[in-house]
């Protein structure tokens, strides 16, 4: 249940959707009533039956299909799997095969389900034929002249008719033309996942020999789908058992998935208020992209809208990370992905990259999709959602450039992109030093460092950053000749690099190993930050003057007397940190230690979730609810915001960023930490 100040708005219909009303009312009625097994003789077997049968002619009728099989199936997935063992197995049963060299080919931004089948099935069964992917141009469509090159020895190939990521559609009457011009029988396998209920389909007047679909991304249950199949073309059963449908798939068919084909199709074949027209699809299309450019400067689009379907949006923002955004917009109430939900781990889009674009925008693409059946008062409310965020992003990415954000963001700050980052230092006069400075950060860099109005900007490149060659070229392109850069990697001894009232940067060398020293005055005296890459057995050997902190690979280090200064009179033993997994537990865990509940973050999260964050976690006590950023921690430990005498909760959105920075205070001396292990998403 949504607790957040704002509604759930879903933008999310490329990943899945949730299932109508219609629907599943569908579906419990062949649980409850009409729950017969289609195998059965009886009346009740019979019923099931007759609507297994009508369900396939309904879909045949959607697909324009009267001559071709339809055959039910767990998914799409499955369906791919099905196509490609018949046509491979064929293949390899015949006797005289006309091909000398066979290939294999797919789109370069096919969904991963093809070509990771086909190269599997292509091993497993011994073809070993060469796997070729087409590439595409820059809009994203397949490159014909690759087509018509290496068809002639393709056995089989794979292509689709929408993109998941980008909505990018496929000429598919041009693809026969030169596909069928120069291999009039080589099998040819087109997703249709994304194309059912968005884009025309008519099988019959097409020579597409295989096309899988799948329910979930139009409002059926998961774990139904269906796949169309030309008539006299090659097949083979995937699942073999007790000769269920017909024999060509066994085991007892899925009849509550397929009753909610059956209202799909239903719908889908008649005229309906339920799905929107096409027209109604562009203009909720239209308004999506009026409130993004509203709400976002620099935002970039990634597909020519006039080739694409209408219900999705791929984007990127020069100054935001895709975790940055797909958080913002979470705690907003927002529901958005940075990819296809179906490559897990995956940090950079293949798809992108396929089109051609820069490495930020594969890395940090969003992508936003809404259904066919979603409404107009539900886009209007999806816009408002979104306009909503720009006091969000005003707070918490110094859009404003007023002295409070400057204030808020002076001292230390760890900027985070993926596994790496940079650090840096901002004097209260608006002097910034940016050390180790990598490439996907300088946009970022600079619409930050314009809008609070920098007054001196200085960039340090250690030894491993000045390996990089292009890193000196490209801070000179974004920010000038205002920008200073020094190259450290030759020097031995300590020297100032850059100073300014009450703060300076300097550089020593310690055991072949370069650093740099931070030092700058607060209420609380002078401080010191080492920033360096020695090895830990070098760091604890060293030693520290009190007030210093080491930072080195990730880790804080302190010298023995400031942890003993940090640390109260409760023992704990090293490395144990307390987790804390229900709302129960965070409860009594900030009654027993008077505890704060610390949000790490980004200040705009934070300030869409603040009445969530209290009903979750501190009831009527929302004073005791602080937020520092995780890139501003050790900077708060330092100017006193975060007392190691303190008791602190730490929270973020997963329970990822909070882990760290709970072994991070750890480390500092803070003897009374509680991570939320769940996060608030889950809690």
């Amino acid at each position: 249940m949504n607790t957040s100040p704002f509604p759930q708005i879903y933008l999310d219909a490329n990943a899945t959707t949730p299932v109508l009303t219609s629907i599943s009312d569908s579906v419990l009625q062949s649980m409850t009533i009409n729950f017969g097994n289609p195998s059965s003789s009886h009346i009740a077997g019979l019923t099931a039956k007759n609507l297994l049968e009508q369900t396939r002619q309904l879909g045949k009728q959607l697909i324009g299909s009267k001559e071709g099989e339809l055959l039910f199936t767990s998914g799409a997935t499955e369906g791919i799997q099905t196509a490609i063992v018949s046509v491979l197995n064929q293949y390899l049963q015949e006797v005289h095969k006309g091909i000398s060299k066979p290939v294999l080919l797919y789109g370069a931004t096919e969904h991963k389900a093809v070509p990771n089948t086909l190269k599997h099935w292509n091993a497993i069964l011994g073809l070993n034929a060469d796997v070729l992917e087409i590439p595409v141009n820059n809009e994203g469509i397949l490159d014909y002249q690759f087509i018509a090159q290496h068809i002639p020895q393709a056995v089989m190939i794979c292509t689709m008719a929408v993109n998941n990521e980008t909505g990018v559609t496929q000429d598919l009457q041009a693809l026969e033309k030169v596909i069928r011009e120069h291999n009039p029988e080589v099998a040819w396998l087109v997703d249709c996942v994304q194309a059912l209920g968005k884009v025309p389909l008519h099988m019959d007047s097409i020579s597409i020999d295989y096309a899988p679909f799948s329910g979930h991304k139009l409002y059926t249950p998961k774990g139904i789908g269906f796949l169309y199949i030309r008539s006299g073309r090659p097949y083979i059963p995937f699942i073999a058992g007790g000769g269920q449908e017909s024999g060509m798939r066994s085991g007892t068919e899925n009849l509550p998935g397929i009753a909610g084909l059956h209202t799909l199709f239903s719908l889908l074949n008649s005229q309906n208020e339920v799905f929107q027209p096409h027209d109604k699809l562009q203009l909720h299309r239209d308004m999506l992209v009026s409130a993004l450019q509203d709400t976002f400067t620099n935002i970039r689009f990634h597909h020519t809208f006039e080739l694409s379907v209408p219900t999705t949006l791929n984007f990127s923002i020069d100054y935001l990370t895709g975790k940055e955004l797909i958080d913002l917009f979470d705690a907003a109430g927002i529901r958005v992905s940075g990819g296809s939900a179906c490559s897990s781990g995956v940090t950079s889009s293949f798809v992108l990259e396929a089109m051609g674009l820069s490495d930020w925008q594969c890395s940090n693409a969003i992508r936003m999709s809404f259904g066919p059946a979603d409404s107009t008062e539900f886009i209007v409310k999806a816009c408002k959602a979104i306009r909503s965020m720009k006091s969000l992003l005003s707070t918490g990415t110094w859009v404003d450039g007023n002295d409070s954000n400057c204030s808020q963001w002076s001292g230390f700050t760890w900027l985070n992109y993926q596994s790496t980052g940079c650090w840096l230092f901002i004097s209260k006069e608006k002097e910034a030093i940016v050390l180790n400075p990598i490439d996907p950060l300088l946009a970022k860099l600079k619409y930050c460092f314009d809008a609070i109005d920098t007054k001196r900007l200085a960039f340090l490149l250690t030894n491993e950053n000045c390996k990089d060659e292009n890193i000196e070229r490209n801070i000179k392109r974004v920010f000038g000749k205002s920008a200073r850069i020094l190259k450290l990697e030759s020097s031995k001894s300590e020297e100032t690099l850059v100073s300014g009232k009450d703060w300076q940067v300097t550089s020593t060398f310690e055991a072949e190993r370069q650093s740099v020293i931070f030092k700058w005055n607060c209420e609380g005296g002078e401080r010191v930050i080492y920033v360096a890459d020695l090895p830990d057995e070098q760091i604890r050997s060293r030693k520290f003057t009190e007030g210093e902190v080491f930072i080195s690979q990730g880790k804080i280090y302190l010298s023995k007397q400031e942890i003993k200064r940090n640390q109260s009179c409760l023992k704990r033993k090293e490395g144990e940190l307390v987790a804390l997994m229900t709302r129960k537990e965070v409860a009594s865990w900030i009654d027993t230690y008077d505890a704060q509940v610390l949000d790490i973050r980004e200040t705009g999260e934070h300030q869409a979730s603040t009445t969530e964050l209290a009903k979750k976690l501190s009831q009527n006590e929302s004073e005791c609810i602080v937020n520092v950023p995780a890139g501003r921690v050790v900077n708060a430990y330092i100017d006193g915001t975060l007392d190691p005498q303190k008791s602190y909760v730490i929270v973020c959105r997963s329970g990822r960023r909070s882990l760290q920075v709970a072994e991070m205070l750890s480390s500092l001396g803070f003897t009374r930490v509680a991570n939320v292990t769940t996060g608030l998403a889950l809690l």
